[in-house]
């Protein structure tokens, strides 16, 4: 019987090592070393794990970028990038490469969407437009949950989705 159990534990192990090379690591410096990296690339870029130097908006790739900021407008034109909206901050399954994201907007004033995403670690980091990345929320504790996170203005949360790095198209 232990051959039946060596397999299945192997195969536990290599899925998780899949899963593992999926996540994003929370890793500053790749995004904070360097003027330039941290000055354009935004709290998109840094949610979706992928460094553009543009500055990337929801749906401008797909040509089809938001026109109000709103949950509804930020997140089909995050959508038509290929990001897939998910229920709850569970996850994204293991049936693809991917890791989360959460999606929540400032409403008064100067109306802005930002983005969170979680790491490899299971706690959650962001980068607020060109500043560096973090894993802090606004009051300085880490981020087990961007739902339940201090999140200063950003008061209205839309929802979770799931990034998958070779399907997702940003600009």
């Amino acid at each position: 019987m232990s051959g039946i159990g060596d397999f299945i534990g192997d195969l536990i192990k290599a899925a998780a090592k899949w899963v593992d090379k999926c996540l994003p690591e929370y890793e500053p410096s790749v995004w904070n070393s360097s003027t330039y990296v941290r000055q354009h690339n935004n709290c998109y870029n840094y949610g979706c794990d992928i460094q553009t130097n543009t500055y990337a908006q929801p749906g401008e790739a797909a040509g089809q970028k938001y026109t109000s900021i709103d949950c509804p407008a930020v997140t089909k034109a995050a959508k038509a990038d290929g990001l897939k909206s998910v229920g709850n901050e569970q996850g994204c399954g293991c049936s693809e490469c991917h890791h989360l994201v959460a999606l929540v907007i400032k409403p008064t004033g100067s109306k802005d969407y930002h983005w969170y995403r979680r790491d490899r670690n299971g706690k959650w980091s962001h980068k607020m437009g060109g500043t560096p990345c973090t894993n802090l929320d606004n009051s300085n504790n880490i981020i087990t949950d961007p739902k339940t996170a201090d999140r200063g203005a950003y008061t209205i949360f839309c929802g979770y989705f799931c990034v998958n790095k070779s399907k997702v198209t940003i600009t």
